[in-house]
């Protein structure tokens, strides 16, 4: 039997170390930065999360500090380096689970550019973005258990271009605000679409089991959550689609009365941008599957609290047996 296996993705919220600064120029201080170090460090033993994708880390000492805490010496972490200018994802795999080989470090697209010349579908205007790069940097890691019996898993971590406006250039005062967040949104489109082009790639003739962690900043019904999952059929009667990625928040719907998950609040709004995708080796109901959705939990109570050294998402775990 494949060794049952859990997924995380925690946003650490602007992680940096005592005496370093963030985007101010005023430096984080001891006082600050310990808050931060003991509330992670209970919320990672809390959470018991076999393979942990994070975002926003600014240094790698914070995280290697976390884990040298009691209880969590089995963790090993991964980055995009030894440094790094502003925020990074991160990887932390725990025994019997470990990465396997290189570790992919991707920041440029698949693509240069995307182009709508007009055509015959009746729409007026041409389209073109020349976006080539991931905001972040995307890890991509193939992970394996101890256990010869247990399939490898490829993890994808990723965090997307958030939902806050972008300061655009020759637009004026009033209008600022409207296009800074259209062009937000279309920077997260076009990292959502390489982000689809590249698990296309991996995912097309493959048995690979593959699972998406990460901070994507869109609800699961989103347009940018399409474009990633495929947008698979999703009953007791589906049998799986070999490219597809199964949100772990619609899993648990199918199995249980449970329909109400935030992982972020916005001007009183709640929402999911946090989010466990799966393939269709751990979804129960598909012909090739291995494992089965034991639970999701997301924890979010310290959201409400609103704490500067607390997390402003909710951590979601997902658990497969």
């Amino acid at each position: 039997m494949p060794t049952p296996v859990s997924f995380a993705s925690f946003n650490l919220y602007n992680f940096q170390a005592a005496g370093k600064t963030k985007r101010s120029n005023t430096p984080v201080s001891d006082q600050e930065y310990a808050l931060q170090r003991d509330w992670t460090v209970n919320k990672l033993r809390e959470l018991d999360a076999d393979v942990i994708a994070v975002q926003e880390l600014w240094s790698k000492s914070c995280l290697e500090d976390v884990l040298s805490h009691p209880g969590l010496e089995d963790y090993t972490a991964h980055y995009i380096g030894d440094n790094w200018y502003d925020i990074a994802n991160a990887l932390i795999v725990r025994k019997p689970w470990s990465v396997k080989g290189d570790l992919e470090v991707i920041k440029d697209f698949p693509f240069k550019q995307l182009v709508k010349m007009e055509d015959s579908s009746g729409e007026d205007d041409e389209v073109s973005v020349d976006i080539r790069r991931f905001s972040r940097s995307i890890l991509k890691a193939r992970i394996k258990s101890t256990s010869s019996r247990t399939p490898a898993i490829t993890v994808f971590v990723c965090h997307l271009k958030s939902k806050l406006p972008a300061r655009p250039q020759g637009v004026q005062r009033q209008y600022k605000a409207a296009v800074g967040s259209a062009l937000s949104t279309i920077r997260r489109t076009a990292e959502a679409t390489a982000l689809r082009m590249m698990l296309v790639d991996h995912m097309t003739g493959a048995s690979t089991p593959t699972v998406v962690l990460g901070d994507l900043n869109d609800d699961p019904l989103s347009n940018t959550l399409t474009l990633i999952t495929e947008q698979p059929t999703m009953t007791r009667r589906s049998r799986g689609r070999d490219k597809s990625l199964y949100s772990a928040l619609f899993l648990e719907q199918l199995r249980s009365f449970r329909d109400v998950f935030y992982t972020h609040e916005h001007a009183n709004h709640k929402g999911v941008l946090d989010h466990v995708l799966v393939s269709e080796e751990f979804f129960e109901a598909s012909d090739d599957s291995k494992w089965k959705l034991e639970e999701v939990v997301i924890l979010n109570d310290h959201i409400d609290d609103k704490q500067k050294h607390t997390s402003d998402h909710g951590i979601i775990k997902a658990s497969f047996r």
